[in-house]
């Protein structure tokens, strides 16, 4: 049984840390929040059997609401239109305990759940100073967005194209990112025939990140910025390389076109992997020269120590 005290704490400790957000932020506790948040979340399945206890929670959730105005805070309204959103959905299988969600999408200027996360929460979400820059905050209502519209909403398109992509406000990129991270798996970027692995290659989200910090702050949690160095970029070079010499040589008729055509290309090809070559054997002897000479001054200071010098 679902006790209702129980669930009725975590309420008052949920709006008691929304009024600390507004009025007190130092004070704020991000993991304690999100705790409370999903300790009221793990009863929803349990209450679709407990009718009574449902209502009364129901009831207790619009007096709550109903004790500041939803747009007090962007936290106070994502948090209570996507919780009670989610109670109706989870919770009210018999529409007698959906009063607080009657209420709250009553303040909607758009009715219909999807419609309204898409055109209002989740641009929310992406605002300059959107909660006060508390990334932890952010991701997770993105995430809670997406598993919403993953579980209730339209069917995730799954070979969405790079072009459809594009096409979609930068809300909507990420929205639909996350949902697919949560649907299809987090290793996306390996497999050769996914939106990720194709956006990579174009540099697509190299060029998303360049929106803002946020943007570039979830493509790295996700790694999906390479970060480039002297030598991946050199393992890279010699990769793309070391493919065209593969095909030069793969058919004798090609490599004679190739040797009559591009003879520039190769003597610039030829350079470089001498250059290459010169480098990796040159370097290691310099830096041993260099080694070798320090560990003598070094030994002739601890002589002269020893002379008394």
């Amino acid at each position: 049984m679902t006790d209702d005290v129980a669930v009725k704490s975590y309420v008052d400790d949920l709006f008691r840390y929304l009024d600390t957000y507004e009025n007190q932020y130092a004070q704020f506790s991000s993991e304690a929040f999100l705790q409370t948040y999903n300790g009221i979340c793990a009863v929803f399945q349990a209450l679709r059997q407990q009718r009574d206890q449902a209502i009364v929670v129901d009831r207790y959730f619009l007096d709550k609401i109903k004790q500041a105005p939803l747009t007090s805070s962007d936290l106070r309204q994502i948090t209570i239109q996507v919780l009670i959103t989610y109670f109706e959905s989870e919770a009210d299988i018999d529409g007698q305990s959906n009063r607080a969600y009657t209420y709250c999408r009553g303040l909607r200027a758009v009715k219909q759940d999807v419609p309204f996360f898409e055109n209002h929460l989740l641009p929310l979400l992406f605002v300059s100073g959107s909660l006060n820059n508390n990334f932890a905050l952010n991701s997770f209502f993105l995430r809670e967005i997406a598993r919403y519209f993953n579980t209730f909403g339209k069917p995730l398109q799954t070979g969405l194209s790079p072009e459809a992509f594009a096409a979609l406000s930068d809300p909507l990129k990420f929205l639909e990112l996350m949902r697919r991270r949560l649907q299809l798996g987090g290793d996306l970027l390996q497999d050769r025939a996914s939106l990720e692995f194709h956006l990579q290659r174009i540099d697509g989200f190299t060029k998303l990140s360049q929106q803002n910090a946020l943007a570039q702050r979830y493509l790295k949690e996700w790694s999906y910025l390479s970060e480039s160095n002297f030598w991946s970029r050199v393992k890279s070079f010699l990769g793309e390389l070391g493919s065209k010499i593969k095909g030069a040589f793969s058919s004798s008729k090609y490599f004679r076109l190739v040797m009559t055509q591009r003879n520039a290309a190769f003597l610039y090809y030829g350079f470089v992997i001498c250059l290459f070559i010169f480098l990796a054997i040159y370097v290691p002897l310099k830096w041993s020269a260099y080694s070798n000479d320090q560990y003598q001054q070094l030994e002739e200071r601890m002589e002269r120590v020893r002379d008394g010098r």
